[in-house]
């Protein structure tokens, strides 16, 4: 009976973003994504098991290390995609931030994770015009989730990184290992 209340409280979440990349290097910019905020850059650079958020949740996806069939690092839109589809089915919460330039990888999570009817957090970032969730760009992935997945997606609205970081304390405990520069 232990085993399953530890289960419980070690909920995996998946974080689902975009990727930023550096115009100049064309190189990831995990200095500015909001998972390195969560977790130790290092540790998701290379494959990992869960890594204990506190209490109740890990973070269990993404990494931002896929290696080819030779072990070779790699960002091939195949490997990666075939990677999500495996670990998306095993987590048990996605996580997702949306902001103004959203791609294709972040709205294919959002919707695996909305068919396979797992509790969907999605937070976006609204366009200054916006009155409605459904006047911003982010408007599609949302609706489709809580269309295919009635009752499991809770929708907010953040400012910017640091509102979301609270948010993420607020809704699930999780406390950040540095801080966004201003």
């Amino acid at each position: 009976m232990k085993q399953n209340n530890e289960q419980d409280c070690n909920k995996k979440i998946y974080f689902a973003g975009s990727m930023i990349i550096d115009p100049k290097t064309e190189e990831l910019d995990l200095e500015k994504d909001y998972r390195t905020f969560l977790v130790d850059i290092e540790k998701i650079l290379m494959p990992f098991d869960p890594i204990k958020l506190n209490d109740k949740y890990s973070y269990g996806w993404p990494s931002f290390y896929y290696a080819d069939e030779q072990g070779k690092p790699s960002l091939s839109s195949k490997l990666i995609a075939d990677m999500e589809f495996k670990i998306i089915p095993k987590i048990d919460i996605l996580v997702a931030f949306l902001q103004e330039k959203i791609t294709a990888g972040t709205i294919g999570e959002i919707m695996y994770a909305a068919m396979n009817k797992k509790l969907m957090y999605i937070y976006y970032i609204p366009s200054p015009t916006e009155s409605e969730v459904y006047d911003t760009n982010q408007w599609y992935p949302i609706l489709m989730a809580e269309r295919i997945n009635p009752g499991n997606v809770k929708v907010s609205k953040v400012k910017d990184l640091a509102d979301l970081l609270n948010h993420l304390k607020s809704d699930f405990g999780i406390q950040t290992i540095r801080e966004p520069k201003k």
